[in-house]
């Protein structure tokens, strides 16, 4: 008798191969909806800006009644202190974000948008909306639903 072997677990691929794991795919998809978010916005006409950028931007824009510091932005997107630090001397430079010094305490400095920077944010926004829309639109009600569920779980087990 020549029976078939099945395997009992999932053969390990060759160290060649490309491994099919979660944060892998993820990666995957995350650099696919950069490129969408960038080729939408050049569509619309505003200028090259990383997705980091223009989420900093609606999150001051969405706090501008109250004080925002460094340390909220590596707080709120989990992200260390020297990238915060490179990513808003960039946006500082280019004229989007500006620095103001708090009376209570000289080595703070307290991010604002500036009116350039509520512009751009508008117009970023608008290319975030209609990438959202798009990428939304690749899979049923249920199953978008169903994927920001499991997206969530994974961020509050990872956080």
């Amino acid at each position: 008798m020549n029976q078939a072997f099945e395997p009992t677990c999932t053969p390990i691929a060759p160290p060649w191969e490309t491994p099919q794991v979660i944060p892998a795919q993820l990666r995957r998809v995350n650099n696919l909806i950069f490129r969408k978010i960038g080729q939408i916005a050049r569509t619309n006409g505003v200028e090259a800006v990383t997705p980091m950028h223009g989420w900093i931007m609606e999150y001051l824009y969405r706090n501008s009644d109250t004080p925002v510091f460094q340390r909220d932005i590596e707080r709120e997107f989990s992200i260390t202190r020297s990238t915060v630090t490179n990513i808003l001397q960039l946006m500082e430079r280019k004229g989007y974000i500006a620095r103001q010094n708090v009376a209570q305490d000289a080595r703070l400095k307290q991010l604002v948008l500036t009116e350039k920077g509520r512009q751009f944010h508008e117009d970023t926004m608008r290319a975030f909306h209609q990438t959202d829309e798009y990428v939304a639109g690749l899979l049923t009600e249920e199953e978008n639903t169903e994927l920001l569920r499991l997206l969530n779980k994974l961020y509050l087990g990872l956080k």
